[in-house]
């Protein structure tokens, strides 16, 4: 259990927290916090009525799309920006959940991983290309994918991504591939590396 879900006495409560501290402009309905958060929905009601009763949510009527294709006005959550709070919170729980070793072990279990490399969301750095790279062999692509979600419901956000084999990763870096250049040439954070990157 993490240190924060003893804290704040759910850990509901904490994937709330940083979903919406995370996407500070974002409408959530209840179905998108669910979802979004892999949270329960009697959990899901019940966070989402504490937080607005708290003030740090204010419901907001918006148009979402459905799967036909037509818009249905709904009735949704989003951050209040008033919400004194907010600031110490993000830096509480946001930064806690995007620690190195939460990353290596959500991954390093889906194959032999030589390189992984973060960037975006995990330092704070909104406009990387992506958050995560992975680089391996024998790589369990569906598995790998169900942690990289199980982070995103843990982190609050989305987590932008690129898997690459050694081989086709080493390629990549001797022709200069643009994505490869663009996370190497900027902020970014080497987790673990086997490569010699």
């Amino acid at each position: 259990m993490d240190i924060f879900d003893k804290l704040f006495g759910s850990a509901g409560r904490v994937k709330l927290l940083r979903l919406f501290l995370l996407n500070p402009i974002q409408v959530f309905d209840r179905a998108d916090v669910m979802k979004r958060a892999k949270v329960a929905g009697t959990t899901a009601t019940s966070e989402l009525g504490l937080l607005s009763r708290i003030g740090m949510l204010k419901k907001k009527t918006f148009f979402k799309e459905m799967k036909s294709g037509k818009k249905k006005r709904v009735k949704g959550f989003m951050l209040n920006p008033e919400f004194v709070h907010n600031t110490p919170l993000r830096n509480l729980l946001v930064v806690s959940a995007q620690n190195e070793s939460n990353v290596v072990k959500r991954i390093s279990r889906h194959g032999k991983i030589k390189l992984i490399i973060t960037s975006g969301v995990f330092i704070q750095e909104e406009e990387s290309r992506i958050d995560l790279l992975v680089v391996g062999d024998n790589l369990k692509e569906g598995p790998l994918k169900t942690s990289i979600s199980t982070l995103e419901s843990e982190i609050g956000k989305q987590i932008r991504y690129a898997i690459f084999t050694t081989q086709d990763f080493k390629y990549r870096l001797g022709i200069c591939d643009r994505l490869i250049r663009d996370v190497l040439d900027y902020p970014h954070q080497v987790v673990v590396d086997k490569l010699g990157v």
